[in-house]
């Protein structure tokens, strides 16, 4: 339902000049109106994220990268295109990424702030440090300062840790099948509990992953 959407009354409706990032199904936009704004220069830039197949039989290819491929020849520098990869990806990760990019042209629009720079930083704007999408990547030395100096954090990560360190405790010290059991009957639930609170913790503070000292 959403083929052709962007189509050439979309895009004679931008500003002149104007970038096209679609980094969501190629067929969103109409490839032919595309191809005849950047060749008006209507739209000077575009950006595209679209799946691409090949049939191993014969090698030929498929789907919505296609007419793509094509049109990036004859815009050579005018277009940016790249294999339809968030689907590898699980869920987390690309929600993640879909706010970060957002957040990331936001900042770029409005404050003149550009993370995660490629290239030379324009005149006029801020280099905003790098950043990986939260749960991907190592875990910084500044990522992990500001979480330790984070007290309603640092209180946090605490108690769950301590909560679930006493329950493993008891339960390795007692060699006991039948008193593990008993432990377990009883403080199963707080155990696992207090392990989701110290990982959700962990996670929403950037701090899984390898670390990089």
């Amino acid at each position: 339902a959403n083929a052709g959407l962007v189509d050439a009354d979309v895009l004679d409706a931008m500003n002149d000049g104007a970038v096209v990032i679609n980094y969501d199904r190629g067929e969103v936009i109409d490839a032919a109106a595309l191809d005849a704004a950047l060749a008006s220069g209507k739209i000077r830039y575009a950006g595209i994220d679209a799946d691409l197949f090949v049939d191993a039989a014969d090698g030929a290819l498929s789907g919505p990268m296609v007419p793509y491929r094509e049109m990036e020849v004859r815009h050579r520098g005018k277009m940016e295109l790249l294999p339809h990869a968030a689907a590898d990806t699980e869920h987390l990760s690309r929600v993640e990424g879909a706010k970060q990019a957002v957040d990331q042209i936001l900042a770029c629009i409005r404050h003149k702030h550009v993370m995660n720079l490629k290239g030379d930083l324009p005149e006029g704007y801020t280099d905003a440090g790098a950043k990986t999408v939260d749960g991907v990547g190592k875990v910084t030395a500044g990522r992990l300062h500001a979480a330790a100096h984070d007290t309603n954090t640092t209180t946090a990560l605490r108690a769950a840790a301590e909560d679930a360190c006493a329950i493993w405790g008891a339960l390795d010290a007692t060699h006991d099948a039948e008193r593990k059991a008993e432990l377990l009957s009883l403080y199963g639930a707080d155990l696992i509990a207090a392990s989701n609170r110290f990982a959700t913790l962990m996670d929403q503070m950037g701090l899984q992953g390898p670390y990089d000292a």
